[in-house]
């Protein structure tokens, strides 16, 4: 068994949850928690059908989960291109780098939160503040994770590209590119993970819409087995997310 885990770490990961699951259920129904703090696995998993199934005890459950999706996917695309922009350019240029790295280090340091009642009274309630913090959540890591891979390329590659008759365009896509990707890719998806965590602190602060509102309103209610539903749907998204991520990893660091 220790050797099929150690050939196959799903195999691991699996029965890791499974144990915590069975264990879940076990205390919820031998130390008779109240089902106002705790639901057990079972409650949650039927809840999680029935919400899918639609189930009016999460009101409203694909179109806030439909406005979620789309605000990620809104806010992680702008993040991504702006972040790579910039992290290409302070790459390129040690000047513009010296220049406004070290504030962009100070932004990044600055609790997000404290920012967010800005983001509301200049772009007001609903789905651009919540994008918008998506964004700044998310963009940092990105441009340092591109600045970073960029300057770590080997000086000897590129003297070799150069003295093999390679020009600019050539050096760049042939040589600087795969040989940040792996950095590249990796402030991507945490970029990614952030971005999620800016749209749902968005939604739960100001609650108008989204997958963040229907869990407040789950809280608020105390409908227990929803509100764990809600949240491992949540986390089934930035998983899904994640995976791809991985998938996107492997081809193109090949």
């Amino acid at each position: 068994m220790i050797a099929a885990f150690k050939t196959r770490p799903a195999l691991a990961r699996w029965a890791v949850v499974l144990t915590v699951l069975v264990l879940w259920e076990a205390i919820d129904r031998l130390a008779a928690l109240s089902p106002i703090i705790v639901a057990p696995p079972s409650a949650v998993f039927l809840q999680i059908i029935r919400t899918l199934f639609g189930d009016q005890t999460v009101p409203g459950f694909y179109l806030n989960a439909a406005i979620t999706v789309g605000e990620v996917v809104a806010a992680y695309l702008i993040a991504m291109v702006v972040g790579v922009l910039l992290g290409l350019i302070f790459a390129s240029s040690k000047v513009v780098g010296d220049a406004f790295e070290p504030i962009l280090l100070v932004l990044y340091a600055v609790p997000k939160i404290i920012l967010f009642p800005l983001l509301i009274l200049i772009l007001g309630i609903g789905v651009l503040p919540n994008v918008a913090f998506g964004v700044l959540l998310g963009v940092f890591v990105v441009i340092f994770n591109t600045s970073a891979g960029l300057r770590q390329i080997e000086p000897n590659y590129l003297r070799l590209a150069r003295s093999l008759g390679y020009g600019r365009r050539a050096i760049f896509f042939k040589v600087v590119l795969p040989a940040a990707a792996p950095t590249i890719v990796a402030g991507l998806r945490l970029g990614f993970g952030y971005t999620i965590i800016g749209v749902i602190t968005a939604e739960l602060l100001v609650v108008s819409a989204g997958l963040g509102s229907l869990i407040d309103y789950a809280t608020v209610n105390y409908l227990t087995a929803p509100l764990y539903a809600l949240v491992l749907i949540t986390l089934a998204i930035g998983i899904a997310g994640n995976s791809l991520f991985s998938v996107v990893e492997r081809r193109w660091i090949k």
